[in-house]
């Protein structure tokens, strides 16, 4: 199933809705058009449900109004992918999930200065927008429900009021200074600044756990669900930025030629040969995988894998020929790659093996476990 598809993009970045987000956009809309509270502190009205007008227009009122913040999401992330590509970090795109929105950046740049104006960029988006809209609400409301002929003011001052209020929320929960949220990726470039980026981002981590443990025992003990979500969501996007970093730092200037097992050291096999021959090669050579060629200098016709092996019935590996069940698409990557895309793309491709090419020559192979074992090499002197 294809959980999220494209809907347009903006200056080349691809913006897609996860399946996940029509969840989120269908309760929020419920939210809005059926609920009336009021907000004590800013003096917002939240939902059209006091309005006297019919359940259609509330649902197309909250419709209105999810829409408007939604799109603000969106330009928050938006506004660290602009700031992102004047740095010349390539976007992948911008995801809306149903806890809100991603920009999957090939890589967020390291220097602290960068990193610091890329994640600041979306909390000042959010904060501008909201305190501007809360400025409006206040100029012309507040929302009064008693007075008669009104309603169409009463509708924009709630909109206008949704905006307000959500986004001022949105910045300021992005400056929690914990991984995954922007205000970690601020502290962190702060502590690097001081120090190297690894220990910045160990005491930026520590930091964001300190306070998931804090929400989480308070979560606990007041029976906030919402609350223990986000004490989880902290901690384990934490572990994962700091794992990401170890790894990326560690494999900092590394190229895919200095990691791979080189031709004419590459074990192949033919086209031509049977499963059964095949798994007698992967039992003496321990590989899962290998490429598929007439001769170790011939064109790569494919990849055969342990996984394609499997998909074949004990009974029929003696006629079955490595031609017939090999992968024809080849997942590359060049000598001069670096180590740390290799990784990436085999992350994203699912896949335990790059071929390594060049003009269309296969020059070598790099294996996720070459990667792992470089990491715990180079690891214990960085």
């Amino acid at each position: 199933m294809k959980w999220s598809f494209q809907i347009g993009s903006i200056r080349g970045i691809p913006i897609k809705l996860h399946v996940t987000f029509l969840i989120i956009l269908l309760a929020v809309i419920w939210l809005f058009s059926v609920n009336n509270f009021r907000i004590e502190t800013f003096g917002i009205t939240i939902g059209f449900g006091g309005l006297n007008i019919s359940t259609g227009l509330k649902f197309l009122l909250g419709t209105i109004a999810a829409v408007l913040f939604f799109a603000t999401l969106l330009f928050h992330e938006l506004s660290h992918s602009f700031v992102a590509q004047r740095y010349g970090a390539h976007i992948r795109g911008i995801t809306l999930f149903i806890i809100g929105g991603v920009s999957q950046m090939e890589e967020i740049p390291k220097e602290p200065r960068m990193e610091a104006r890329i994640s600041a960029a979306g909390p000042g988006l959010s904060l501008g927008i909201g305190l501007i809209s809360y400025a409006l609400y206040y100029l012309f409301g507040p929302v009064n429900l008693a007075e008669s002929g009104a309603v169409v003011k009463n509708a924009a001052l709630i909109v206008v009021g949704i905006v307000a209020f959500y986004n001022i929320v949105l910045g300021l929960f992005n400056l929690i200074p914990a991984f995954p949220m922007d205000g970690g990726r601020l502290l962190r470039a702060w502590f690097a600044k001081r120090m190297s980026y690894i220990d910045a981002t160990r005491k930026a981590v520590a930091v964001g756990k300190s306070f998931a443990f804090a929400m989480g025992i308070l979560g606990l003990f007041t029976l906030q669900f919402f609350l223990l979500l986000i004490a989880f969501f902290i901690y384990f996007g934490g572990s994962e930025e700091e794992r990401a970093t170890i790894v990326s730092v560690t494999l900092e200037g590394v190229k895919v030629r200095d990691l791979m097992t080189g031709v004419p050291h590459v074990i192949y096999v033919p086209p031509d040969w049977t499963i059964d021959q095949l798994i007698d090669v992967m039992f003496k050579t321990k590989h899962m995988g290998y490429p598929v060629q007439e001769g170790l200098y011939s064109p790569v016709l494919g990849v055969i894998t342990f996984a394609d092996v499997q998909k074949i019935p004990a009974s029929k590996r003696g006629t079955t020929r490595v031609g017939d069940v090999m992968t024809r698409e080849l997942i590359a990557i060049r000598p001069d790659g670096d180590a740390y895309d290799a990784l990436k793309l085999m992350s994203t491709r699912n896949v335990g093996r790059l071929l390594v090419m060049d003009d269309g020559t296969l020059k070598g192979i790099v294996s996720r476990t070459d990667l792992m074992r470089a990491i715990q090499f180079l690891g214990t002197y960085k």
